[in-house]
């Protein structure tokens, strides 16, 4: 499950990592929305146990890629070897406002990147790495390096890409240890992303396995069906009108309630939001009582590797709101929680 991060003290991170780890989610992952997710795993390193610590992502093209190997490999030692490190190009008008960049040849400057990770990983640990020159970033270790190594837990940390175009899913397939994914339903995950990611993988001879897969799902789960439809609406709604979520929009043929709550949005502000359309929060999140969730969420065991559950975090959310939305994923999917196939034998 995701950490709300955006709002309320530092503090709260830790603190809530350490509850889905001790509750038994496999992995606790941060994001990056005017907070450095180095950092924030940095804080839940030292907190948690067991789980995978993931930055679900963090953004690439305004770090250098051996400040984020550098970054990640802090993480991985602070942890005993539980870092995974998500990356994506960034949001294309945060990198253009307020990091002196662009979104420009994502392909090409993703897949270079990946090479680079990889070599700095390589140098950190032994000293040696192969020289890379590219169009885009270019790697030349120092023939003597004064400083020596890293004892590092492992020789690479994973890289997972985040992606939904046919071109970075390509990539993902043939160069990353995992793909990221959002708003992507088991049936996006089937005709658009696997194909994909596997056909990416057989060009560089690899498999589909050597790609493990993680969708991030906004979940929304109360007692009270009209609080969690409440909360979705204020999420989904804010998350769908980027252009980003198109490919699944366009997918389940929604794109005239998208195209409203757009026109809403030009209007009313994040007031709109309010009146996101149940249809989509009923296709594009994991919402309603706990019960209602546990089904939910049973729908994309097969289909995809890993399930993420997203919690709401969006303006207008206040910390309080957030926090008792994680609390309420904890109760309904941790130690003590009824798991769909369980459920469904003890209705039998």
């Amino acid at each position: 499950m995701t950490i709300p991060s955006r709002t309320g003290p530092m503090a709260n991170v830790p603190r809530m990592a350490q509850r889905a780890d001790a509750a038994g989610f496999d992995a606790t992952w941060v994001y990056e929305v005017y907070r450095n997710p180095f950092t924030m795993l940095g804080t839940c390193a030292l907190s948690t146990e067991r789980a995978t610590l993931g930055t679900g992502l963090a953004a690439a093209l305004p770090r250098s890629p051996f400040e984020t190997a550098n970054a990640a490999a802090d993480i991985d030692e602070m942890s005993g070897g539980r870092m995974l490190l998500g990356i994506g190009t960034g949001v294309p008008e945060f990198l253009r406002r307020f990091h002196s960049t662009d979104a420009s040849h994502p392909l090409g400057r993703m897949s270079e990147y990946i090479e680079v990770l990889r070599r700095s990983f390589d140098y950190l640990n032994t000293g040696d790495a192969e020289k890379f020159e590219g169009k885009h970033y270019r790697f030349d270790p120092l023939t003597l390096n004064p400083w020596g190594v890293r004892e590092l837990p492992r020789p690479q940390v994973p890289i997972a890409l985040a992606a939904m175009g046919p071109k970075l899913l390509e990539l993902c397939g043939r160069k990353a240890d995992g793909w990221l994914g959002y708003f992507a339903t088991p049936e996006f995950l089937q005709e658009s992303v696997t194909p994909r990611i596997a056909a990416g993988a057989d060009k560089a001879g690899r498999s589909l396995s050597d790609v493990e897969t993680t969708v991030f799902t906004i979940c929304c789960v109360h007692p009270d069906r009209d609080v969690a439809m409440a909360r979705a609406r204020r999420q989904v709604g804010f998350y769908v009108v980027h252009p980003v979520s198109d490919p699944v929009v366009e997918l389940h043929g929604l794109g005239e309630q998208v195209g409203e709550l757009r026109g809403r949005l030009r209007s009313e502000g994040l007031a709109a939001f309010e009146h996101t359309p149940d249809e989509l929060v009923e296709i594009l999140s994991i919402t309603g009582t706990p019960e209602e969730a546990r089904q939910k969420a049973a729908r994309y065991e097969g289909v995809v590797d890993h399930l993420a559950l997203h919690t709401p975090y969006v303006p207008p959310f206040t910390p309080e709101e957030s926090e008792d939305a994680f609390d309420q994923i904890v109760g309904a999917f941790g130690h003590g929680a009824l798991r769909p196939a369980a459920a469904a034998a003890e209705r039998a």
